[in-house]
C-alpha cells in the first residue's frame, strides 16, 4: 500500500487529514474525536465513487490513533506502521466500508 499525506484544496471535503493510497486511487479521509481516537469520515475508491462511513464506523483504538496522529503530524506516513494500522481499521470496519472496493484496491487481506 502506497500512502502519502493528502491536502483538500476545497472546502467541500471537511476532515483533520486525509491519506492518498495505492497512488491515488483511494483518498482517505479521517476526523479525531474529543477523546483523540480517530474515525474515518468517507473514502472515494476508483471505480466505486465515494462512500461517506461517519455514522456507522467503529473509531481507532486509542494507542492506533495516537501513533498514526503523531506520524501524520510528521508527514511520515509512507511507513510499515501506518500500513498496519489502516489495514487493521479497515478489516475492523469491513461491514461499514465497501468490502469489494477494499479488497480490489488491497487494502484489507481477502478472507
Amino acid at each position: 500500500m502506497k500512502i502519502a499525506k493528502h491536502i483538500w484544496t476545497v472546502p467541500t471535503k471537511p476532515c483533520r487529514f486525509s491519506l492518498c493510497l495505492q497512488g491515488g486511487s483511494v483518498f482517505a479521509d479521517f476526523d479525531i474525536d474529543p477523546d483523540r481516537r480517530i474515525f474515518l469520515v468517507r473514502i472515494s475508491f476508483d471505480g466505486y465513487g465515494c462512500c461517506s462511513t461517519a455514522a456507522n464506523i467503529q473509531k481507532m483504538s486509542l494507542d492506533d490513533s495516537l501513533a498514526l496522529t503523531k506520524l501524520v503530524e510528521t508527514d511520515d506516513v509512507d511507513r510499515d506502521e501506518v500500513r498496519e494500522i489502516l489495514g487493521r481499521y479497515f478489516q475492523l470496519n469491513d461491514d461499514v466500508i465497501w468490502r469489494a472496493a477494499l479488497e480490489e484496491h488491497a487494502l484489507i487481506n481477502v478472507r
